[in-house]
């Protein structure tokens, strides 16, 4: 039985028992580990993924089942499933070996590579939301929080809490405000698309002119409000890069406006206020959204 984190040993002992085809191949981590997945490269081209809770196997499930279909529907290259392992003594949850992406993430991005990934994305965006659901039903009670609508009593109480924890990087009465401004918005549509939920700059890949190369980390895969996939449009791009985004990604003010709702409470002040102390880049990263969401209502926070 493997110790607590898996590391290299163990997921080449896992190709040798169940996928002996691979076993060949060279087995290292990979700096793209995150909260959801350890990950290892397996040769030049793909990768292992073992999810770190039972949870994180249950969005596993959710991609080995959609990602064929998905792949082949959209241009944008995503992950492929190549084998996927079962639990053993050496590793308890179900696992699975999908196709590595070639790409960089976007930071700092110059205005052209930013109007480039605004241009790609956003297609990319469209193209998802206008594929067949299956007969799917959205909302958030099938396929979680993010599915749902970016503003009912759980945002409520996100923002309450978040401006007392985060008083000494924001003032309080100026982000109750903000949310006041922001909190204005219609109903998600009731026939909800396919969504991402998470096409935050560790799941998107871009090529050296800063479009679009990949999207990655489909777990949180649902069908939901198509505005949710535009929400890191506050952390990727500048005012007018997100001008092209939403135009690319065919929004209209209603669903910006449900977007901007979801880019402050959700992945802004409550994950703000719960990565500070541990994760001082995405933390940097996440202040900087938050300011820039409050902004475009004509809020300062500081």
């Amino acid at each position: 039985m493997m110790s607590s984190e898996p590391d290299a040993a163990d997921a080449a002992r896992l190709l040798r028992e169940q996928a002996p085809h691979l076993s060949t191949l060279e087995v290292r981590p990979s700096k793209t580990s995150g909260s959801s997945n350890w990950v290892f490269r397996i040769g030049e081209h793909l990768a292992l993924r073992l999810p770190r809770s039972d949870a994180y196997a249950d969005d596993l499930a959710k991609e080995v089942t959609w990602l064929p279909m998905l792949g082949a529907a959209v241009t944008t290259p995503i992950p492929r499933i190549e084998f996927t392992g079962r639990p053993s003594a050496v590793f308890p949850r179900r696992w699975a070996v999908v196709t590595w992406l070639e790409g960089r993430t976007p930071r700092d991005l110059e205005a052209p590579m930013q109007q480039a990934l605004a241009t790609t994305l956003g297609e990319f965006t469209a193209e998802l939301h206008a594929l067949d659901t299956c007969g799917e039903v959205g909302g958030a009670e099938r396929w979680g929080y993010r599915c749902g609508e970016p503003v009912n009593d759980t945002t409520d109480g996100w923002v309450e809490e978040a401006a007392d924890e985060l008083s000494d990087l924001f003032d309080p009465a100026q982000v109750r405000l903000a949310w006041k401004r922001l909190r204005e918005v219609g109903p998600a549509p009731k026939a909800g698309v396919w969504v991402h939920t998470d096409l935050s700059p560790e799941n998107v890949l871009v090529d050296a002119r800063g479009a679009l190369a990949g999207v990655i980390d489909f777990g949180g895969l649902g069908v939901g409000d198509p505005a949710v996939d535009l929400l890191y449009a506050w952390d990727l791009f500048d005012a007018p890069g997100r001008a092209v985004f939403a135009r690319a990604a065919g929004a209209d003010e209603a669903m910006w406006a449900r977007s901007r709702a979801w880019a402050f409470a959700g992945p802004g002040l409550l994950t703000l206020a719960d990565y500070r102390d541990t994760m001082p880049e995405r933390t940097a990263r996440l202040t900087r959204m938050v300011e820039a969401v409050a902004g475009d209502v004509g809020i300062a926070l500081r």
